[in-house]
C-alpha cells in the first residue's frame, strides 16, 4: 500500500500487521524456513506452522509431478533454495514463485499491490583470508521510505520487527545474490 507521504508498507491482513507473526531464529542457519512461517501464518491470520517443524520438513526431499521428480528444498540444516521455499507456501495454499534479476521498481509495485516479497540478499564471495566466509539471508520486505532512504523487513535474524536497512547496503547485497527473490502472486 501507498501512504500520502510516498511510503509504500505491507497493509494489515485479517485484522493484523507483519510484524504480529514475526519468529526469531535464533542462532540457527533456518532464516527460509522462518521466513515460510511468518508468510503463511500472516496469509492466512493464523499460526498455522511453526519454524522447527517447516525447517525439519524442508530438510527432507519431496517427490513432485515435474522433472526432474524430486524436488530439493534445502540442504539440511544450512541452505534453503528459493524454489523450495516458493514450493512450501503452495503447499500451504499460497500461490508463488521465485525469480532472478528482479529489479528495485518490482519490489516498489509488490508492495503497493500488497504481495509479499522475499528477496535474498548476502555476500556470497566473502573470504577473510584463506578462508570463505560468504553468507545469503532471507527476510519479508515490509516497506520503504524514499525519503530517508531506508527499507523496513519483516527479519527472523532479528529479535524484533520491524528492522531497517539502508537502500544502498541492501541493494548491493541483493545485487550480489542476482537480484533473487521468492514472491506471492496476485
Amino acid at each position: 500500500m501507498q501512504r500520502t507521504d510516498g511510503s509504500l508498507y505491507i497493509g494489515e491482513r485479517h485484522g493484523h500487521t507483519l510484524d504480529t507473526y514475526h519468529v526469531d531464529q535464533g542462532d540457527t542457519n533456518d532464516c527460509g524456513p522462518h521466513v515460510v512461517t511468518m508468510a503463511v501464518n500472516f496469509w492466512h491470520g493464523e499460526n498455522r506452522l511453526d519454524a522447527p517443524t517447516v525447517a525439519r520438513t524442508m530438510n527432507r526431499l519431496r517427490l513432485g509431478a515435474g522433472l526432474p521428480p524430486i524436488v530439493v528444498r534445502r540442504i539440511p540444516h544450512w541452505a534453503t533454495f528459493p524454489w523450495g521455499m516458493a514450493d512450501m507456501l503452495r503447499l500451504n495454499g499460497i500461490p508463488a514463485r521465485w525469480r532472478l534479476f528482479s529489479t528495485e521498481d518490482y519490489l516498489h509495485r509488490a508492495l503497493r499491490e500488497d504481495r509479499l516479497v522475499m528477496p535474498i540478499f548476502g555476500e556470497p564471495l566473502r573470504r577473510y583470508g584463506w578462508r570463505w566466509s560468504g553468507w545469503s539471508h532471507v527476510a519479508i520486505l515490509y516497506g520503504w521510505d524514499p525519503d530517508a532512504e531506508i527499507y523496513w523487513f519483516v527479519d527472523s535474524a532479528m529479535p524484533y520487527a520491524p528492522s531497517d536497512y539502508e537502500r544502498a547496503l541492501f541493494l548491493r547485497r541483493w545485487r550480489n545474490m542476482g537480484r533473487l527473490l521468492v514472491e506471492t502472486l496476485p
